[in-house]
């Protein structure tokens, strides 16, 4: 949902976009269920989510607090212990909204 990476630097200039790829490998109930995927946040520099975008296996568990991070126009930090709860898929989506903020948890790329 959103903007790609490439639509988000046509719109706004490539040096005011950052982005960040998650492997959902990382993630305890992928390994559990063993799953493979990515997560993709486009976010503009010290601004809001303007892009989320899954691939993987059972990735439609995520779209729901994807959409709440997008919707809620979500500046990093701010939404990963709001939205995500621990040992579920969507702890993911929180994850690489730390990473992107420059704080990871388990983040394996």
């Amino acid at each position: 949902m959103g903007l790609t990476e490439k639509a988000a630097k046509e719109k706004h200039g490539a040096d005011k976009i950052s982005t960040y790829n998650y492997n959902l490998g990382g993630n305890g109930k992928s390994q559990i269920l063993k799953t493979a995927g990515f997560v993709k946040l486009v976010r503009l520099n010290d601004g809001p989510v303007i892009g989320i975008h899954m691939v993987g296996a059972r990735v439609g568990e995520l779209v729901g607090e994807a959409q709440l991070i997008y919707n809620w126009e979500a500046f990093r930090p701010r939404s990963p212990s709001s939205c995500t709860r621990t040992r579920r898929r969507s702890e993911a989506l929180g994850e690489a909204h730390l990473a992107l903020a420059g704080k990871p948890l388990h983040a394996h790329n």
